[in-house]
């Protein structure tokens, strides 16, 4: 059996991929650093509590596990702070020094998550091999930065190497603040919901698909970079009053109340033909069915927190 460490294990992506690896026969290693509260359908996962950013932690995890394989997804991801903050230096410095210690007790493949931000964005349609690599954020340089170094370090030593650039995420246990669930929620709350415009143009992929994505491509021989989207572009506008259509409350949704940066770009969309044509993935919601599954989740959580108080 197969040993794979997960990093990020209690995060939104990580916390999807655990039930998926174990029923692939994988011994799943799952890393938080303020310990697991999260439930999940199995109880057969293995918890460390480490935390990633000192070395000599790290060094005590990767001397414990021995893990076989590895899915690196933990990184600073507060909505708001992320983009630019001097967190993202240490996850580069973290990510280095466990890329060594992975090496160091015998790993073999490993699996990044990259990230959109990476490619120039001014292209609208971003390509693995044609666009070009111009992030405008430090989160950007620092995901690319990592990437070109574990890339290099792993061709010297034998080790199978892929990075997952996610474009745009949705779906359960999602941020309260991002602008999905931040609109379900005041429509649940009959409140007004303020937005920008809505005419931006992003490729959204709910999170399910996305962990089955990078099991996908842990589980295949791909290697370098594959993007993480529908391949369809849709206006964030069309989204939320799909919401608003599901909800019966279009009329709360308010659009233009909110100004969006003169530099945004107008379309980010992935081409995905890597990861349908070379690995295993297949795409299961779809923004109808996924849309369902996010509002009744919102529901059952908002009734739980009724029950609490």
């Amino acid at each position: 059996m197969k040993k794979i460490l997960v990093t990020g294990a209690t995060g939104f992506i990580g916390s999807q991929t655990l039930t998926i690896l174990n029923q692939k026969g994988y011994e799943v290693h799952a890393v938080t650093s303020k310990g697991h509260n999260r439930i999940h359908k199995t109880t057969d996962i293995i918890w460390h509590c480490f935390d990633l950013l000192k070395t000599s932690e790290i060094e005590e995890l990767f001397e414990n596990v021995k893990p076989d394989e590895m899915l690196h997804l933990a990184w600073y991801a507060v909505p708001g702070k992320y983009v630019n903050s001097e967190e993202n230096l240490l996850w580069v410095q973290s990510s280095i020094v466990m890329l060594k210690n992975f090496n160091n007790n015998g790993g073999k493949r490993f699996v990044f998550a990259g990230t959109c931000a990476q490619y120039d964005l001014g292209y609208g349609y971003l390509d693995e091999e044609r666009t070009p690599l111009r992030p405008n954020s430090l989160y950007g340089v620092c995901k690319l930065s990592f990437e070109n170094i574990a890339q290099k370090y792993c061709n010297s030593n034998g080790i199978s190497f892929a990075s997952g650039r996610i474009f745009y995420l949705y779906g359960e246990m999602e941020k309260g603040n991002r602008i999905i669930p931040y609109v379900i929620n005041c429509l649940l709350n009959n409140e007004i919901a303020h937005c920008s415009h809505g005419n931006q143009i992003r490729d959204f992929l709910n999170v399910k698909d996305v962990a089955c994505a990078f099991v996908e491509i842990l589980q295949s021989n791909i290697e370098g970079s594959i993007n993480i989207g529908s391949g369809e572009g849709v206006k964030l506008k069309n989204i939320l009053l799909k919401v608003g259509e599901k909800l019966g409350k279009k009329d709360l949704i308010h659009f233009g109340d909110i100004k969006t940066l003169l530099e945004e770009p107008n379309m980010i969309v992935a081409n995905n033909k890597r990861l349908m044509n070379e690995t295993n993935w297949t795409q299961k919601f779809y923004l109808d069915n996924g849309l369902d599954e996010t509002i009744n989740w919102w529901i059952k959580s908002s009734s739980i927190e009724m029950i609490k108080k």
